[in-house]
């Protein structure tokens, strides 16, 4: 059984698995992090495919059926820690880049892990990841995809070309979870920003969001009064009564840019 506390439900469907490792384009001798293996389902699929396995799993019980499971199999590697412990740097090393994470991550972790993943997804040539259906959608969305767009959105356009790949139903697990899952591929993209304006960028993005029904606009005067005041004029010009719900990401980096090239100005 899942434990409660870690958030797992254990893949039982086979054609599910191949489809992740499908979509992950596994190839023999791949590199690949596996992040909650569970009892072992999709690592035993990625070993098939003569792919090098390091698989990371909190759970000491778990841990030991699976080192029962692969005790004979060279290609595997089983880390037992807390993968939300590690730093984003400790996360990429755990594996020599470039490698691939391939996994069906618990639900509870799935958004954070994005997260902390983001600053070093270049040690990554793709993450293929089962998460909730509604995690995928925000993360996949654009303006015209209604109200899941949101800062997660911005997150998944900002360092990644990402996409749905296959929507599953609940019976696809035990114990069966109360929502759908699906399987999304994240290709990590450069954003043209560095790590550190990424990171403001979001933040900034985030303020923004808060009050989405909110226009753009009434943000600004809220959360950056000062550019609001200096600028309000030609930033009605160009937004109007837009809402922030209505921007697409390069509006927004746009927007960004302009309010760094601003702020650098009346900083000197």
């Amino acid at each position: 059984m899942a434990k409660k506390k870690w958030g797992q439900n254990f893949l039982i469907q086979q054609e599910v698995v191949d489809s992740i490792v499908q979509a992950a384009d596994v190839k023999n001798g791949d590199s690949i992090l596996e992040i909650g293996p569970g009892l072992g389902m999709l690592t035993t699929a990625l070993l098939e495919h003569n792919a090098d396995v390091t698989a990371v799993e909190i759970d000491p019980e778990l841990c030991g059926k699976l080192r029962k499971r692969f005790e004979n199999e060279k290609r595997f590697t089983l880390l037992e820690m807390d993968a939300m412990e590690l730093s984003p740097e400790a996360l990429a090393g755990l594996i020599p880049a470039p490698a691939k994470v391939v996994a069906n991550l618990p639900y509870n972790i799935a958004t954070p892990l994005i997260l902390r993943m983001l600053p070093v997804r270049n040690a990554w040539r793709s993450l293929t990841l089962m998460v909730q259906l509604e995690v995928a959608e925000r993360i996949c969305a654009t303006p015209a995809s209604g109200k899941v767009y949101g800062p997660l959105s911005l997150v998944g356009a900002l360092g990644f070309e990402s996409a749905i790949i296959k929507k599953i139903p609940p019976e696809s697990f035990k114990p069966v979870p109360k929502v759908d899952s699906a399987v999304i591929r994240l290709l990590p993209r450069d954003s043209g920003l560095t790590s550190e304006n990424e990171n403001r960028f979001l933040k900034w993005s985030q303020l923004l969001f808060q009050q989405r029904r909110k226009t753009l606009m009434n943000g600004i005067r809220q959360h950056f009064p000062e550019w609001f005041q200096n600028h309000g004029d030609s930033l009605r010009k160009y937004f109007g009564l837009r809402r922030p719900e209505t921007l697409d990401f390069t509006e927004w980096m746009n927007l960004f840019s302009d309010y760094m090239k601003i702020e650098q100005n009346e900083i000197r």
